[in-house]
């Protein structure tokens, strides 16, 4: 009767630990599926109320101009005059400044346009000769390819309209021509020599154009003070 007793009290305390242990695993299953849905529903509260935030929009926004503003300047830079574009320019200014310089150095009545002409072929020349060393060390082709051909055109252009003007004056009227054709095109050719250089990215063509524009700047201070002295 006693060991019957006591097998009975152990089965119940065996069901009793069972059902507790069955009670603990539902409990805790509730505690997480509840616990669950909150926090997904942060999670996912969470998208919509940065969108709605003012902060969030501004952010947006803000990236989005960056990109446009990046798409743009990319755009933008590809239209802008590349280094071998300004070589072959300046190439080709120099070549007409020689020949032009040759012509004053026959035709001109003063000694000191003369002198002035002798300069102008010198120092293109040796602007020049700067010129065509960027040119080799960059790869860039001054004779060939279309934009060669393009800058080489322009230039003949401007260089056959002032050698028709050039010839159809003699003495003075050829000096004083001369000077203030040769002022116009240095006063040019240094505005766009600078727009160049505020343009490009290339280090070592800033150098040369920094080289390049006093240079310039003299021919045309020597052409004013030489237009003076002819007008006096």
């Amino acid at each position: 009767m006693y060991n019957l007793q006591n097998r009975s009290d152990k089965k119940e305390f065996v069901v009793t630990q069972l059902t507790m242990a069955v009670l603990v695993l539902v409990l805790a299953g509730c505690g997480t599926s509840k616990d669950a849905p909150a926090a997904s529903a942060s999670v996912a509260a969470t998208t919509p109320l940065e969108a709605a935030s003012p902060n969030a929009q501004t952010a947006r926004a803000s990236k989005h101009a960056t990109s446009t503003a990046h798409a743009s300047s990319s755009s933008g830079g590809s239209a802008m005059p590349n280094t071998g574009l300004i070589l072959t320019q300046m190439h080709q200014t120099n070549l007409m400044e020689i020949e032009l310089g040759k012509m004053a150095e026959q035709k001109a009545a003063s000694s000191e346009v003369r002198a002035y002409a002798n300069q102008l072929v010198q120092d293109h020349t040796n602007v020049d000769r700067m010129v065509v060393a960027m040119a080799q060390d960059s790869g860039t082709n001054l004779k060939n390819g279309a934009e060669a051909h393009q800058a080489a055109r322009h230039e003949t252009a401007r260089e056959k309209e002032l050698e028709r003007k050039l010839k159809s004056v003699q003495g003075a009227d050829f000096d004083r021509l001369f000077l203030k054709e040769t002022s116009a095109d240095h006063d040019k050719l240094i505005a766009k020599l600078q727009q160049d250089k505020q343009n490009t990215s290339d280090e070592e063509l800033e150098t040369l154009i920094e080289k390049v524009i006093p240079v310039l700047e003299q021919h045309r201070e020597l052409a004013q003070i030489l237009m003076k002295k002819e007008q006096a």
